[in-house]
């Protein structure tokens, strides 16, 4: 089975080489690169075409600046793997990652969806990792996701999918924590999902990320989309009953947005005024308790 590595590439040139050394390592014969150089400026873009000069496996696609999600977008059209994965060129994949974890592809054809480890924020006082202790899930694959939180760790970047689940699916272009909106569709259509505990994706952390720049209409859609999934979890009797920690989490969104320095205070109070007014108690003494930090 052919895989295809979405790089989405935006100045970066100082990171791009390590993620492509990265790539290189990983034991994958059947495979082509995508390096999608999203209107970088600051060389990035001609060290995608030293690559692809010095690899036939890697292809370069050179775009104006869309953001992430048209970079991914991009990758997506121009892909011809049977298999699809992400990864950010500011990060690395751990030696044979793809290698050992795509075997469980070729074991099980019903196989949607591969979730590796990780380690998350690398280099920062926040680093933590993701690990699983290897574990098939072939029923109720969403219900099951919801239960074990999976949405705490809704990246697209530590897992691998069967193309096929991206037939008529995108990300939303213009929006940050895309991947919050994507997720529950993709194990909304997968069949089965395992947890792999080989590997690892390197999620390297550096400042001005942003994640760390958060303006509120960014804050406001992720909390939008943590009130969908709760919504979504709702509807399913197998997983209502585990759903108190996405709804603390979505309070705990919905307390950021207060915190931003650019927040829209009528759209705001009318959020907090559609929830049940023990939760609007916690939300105000909660943003009583911690200053506005969250920086534009």
């Amino acid at each position: 089975m052919k895989l295809s590595i979405i790089v989405p590439v935006y100045n970066v040139r100082s990171f791009l080489p390590g993620c492509l050394r990265s790539l290189a390592e990983q034991g994958v014969d059947d495979c082509e690169v995508i390096l999608v150089d999203d209107g970088s400026t600051d060389g990035s873009g001609a060290l995608c075409d030293e690559a692809a000069a010095a690899n036939p496996a890697i292809i370069v696609i050179h775009q104006p600046n869309g953001g992430l999600s048209a970079a991914r977008n991009s990758g997506l059209r121009r892909a011809t793997g049977d298999l699809i994965t992400f990864v950010d060129s500011d990060d690395r994949l751990g030696l044979y990652t793809l290698r050992d974890n795509l075997r469980w592809f070729a074991d099980r054809p019903e196989l949607s969806i591969v979730e590796y480890p990780a380690r998350c924020y690398e280099g920062s006082d926040h680093e933590a990792l993701l690990s699983f202790s290897g574990e098939y899930v072939d029923r109720d694959v969403f219900a099951d996701w919801l239960c074990r939180r999976g949405y705490e760790h809704c990246y697209v970047w530590n897992k691998i999918y069967r193309a096929a689940l991206w037939q008529d699916l995108r990300f939303p272009e213009g929006e940050v924590f895309e991947d919050t909106a994507v997720m529950p569709q993709l194990m909304q259509r997968a069949t089965a999902v395992y947890y792999s505990a080989r590997g690892c994706y390197h999620y390297l952390w550096r400042p001005g990320s942003i994640s760390r720049t958060l303006r509120y209409a960014d804050s406001r859609r992720l909390y939008l989309n943590n009130r969908a999934l709760y919504d979504q979890g709702a509807a399913i009797p197998a997983a209502r009953r585990s759903l108190r920690p996405l709804r603390h989490a979505m309070l705990c969104r919905l307390v950021d947005m207060g915190r931003c320095a650019d927040c829209d205070r009528q759209d705001y109070h009318a959020l907090l005024a559609a929830l049940p007014s023990h939760e609007r108690a916690y939300c105000r003494l909660r943003l009583l308790m911690t200053p506005r930090h969250i920086a534009l």
